[in-house]
């Protein structure tokens, strides 16, 4: 698959992977909070220090944090550059970056530094998140928390078969390719694009049923079966206290 695979490291032996999934969520999402009320760049750095800490522990290969990490970065950078020249304070003489009498704020460079940092803080710990653990044992850690069990079954298919949707449509497009197909801005190319993506919804939606119809011929009855939870080892509530004394360090620092 070309796409990305959170999945493709789940399986490996760290202590992040190690920790028991309840405990490691509450742990980690409590710590993304804390990251993204971090006020000062000070906190801020410190929580980029936190992240980029817990991605070597749980021994992640750098490939695959910045394949993950691009996508974040390229969403805040613009709100980076946006910000000093909107936000509100002292001028700063920048003739490389002034222009038509306009010039970025002190402020609001410090305030793009701090929105940067603060999003690449939080993207990593959820990085942490999804990739050390299968989706289906991170969406039954969840329902164990309380999420409701509609919304579990929700997730869970729409993670398997969007990434089969995925690679439907790039079949049809190579097919559509082979056929002498070629992207142009005019009408013929959108109504071309318009009926493969009528027929990428069809299929979808015979897939559906089918895979429907299959799970009624095997029982299905609106839950599906669980493995059971896992038990809380003491190792496990001393990484969570690491995480949370991180997280609170981060907030009184």
């Amino acid at each position: 698959m070309s796409h990305f695979d959170p999945e493709r490291y789940s399986r490996l032996q760290s202590p992040i992977h190690l920790w028991e999934p309840r405990t490691r969520i509450i742990s980690l999402f409590v710590l993304i909070i804390s990251l993204a009320m971090a006020g000062s760049i000070r906190q801020a750095a410190a929580g980029l220090i936190i992240s980029f800490c817990l991605v070597l522990i749980s021994r992640l290969p750098f490939s695959h944090v910045s394949r993950f990490m691009k996508w974040p970065a390229i969403f805040l950078l613009p709100l980076a550059v946006i910000v000093p020249f909107t936000a509100g304070g002292d001028k700063v003489a920048l003739p490389a970056v002034s222009f038509l009498s306009i010039a970025p704020s002190a402020q609001g460079i410090l305030l793009g530094i701090l929105l940067l940092t603060r999003g690449l803080d939080a993207a990593l710990v959820a990085l942490v998140i999804v990739s050390t653990a299968p989706f289906t044992v991170t969406i039954r850690a969840l329902k164990d928390l309380g999420l409701p069990g509609s919304l579990t079954q929700l997730f869970l298919f729409s993670y398997r078969y969007v990434f089969l949707l995925n690679d439907e449509l790039q079949t049809m497009s190579r097919s559509m390719i082979c056929k002498g197909f070629e992207k142009k801005s005019d009408l013929n190319t959108l109504r071309v694009l318009a009926m493969a993506l009528a027929m990428l919804f069809i299929r979808s939606y015979e897939r559906a049923l089918g895979v429907f119809y299959s799970m009624l011929s095997r029982g299905y009855s609106g839950e599906l079966p669980g493995s059971g939870r896992c038990k809380i080892k003491f190792r496990d509530f001393i990484k969570s206290l690491l995480v949370l004394g991180a997280a609170l360090s981060i907030c009184f620092l």
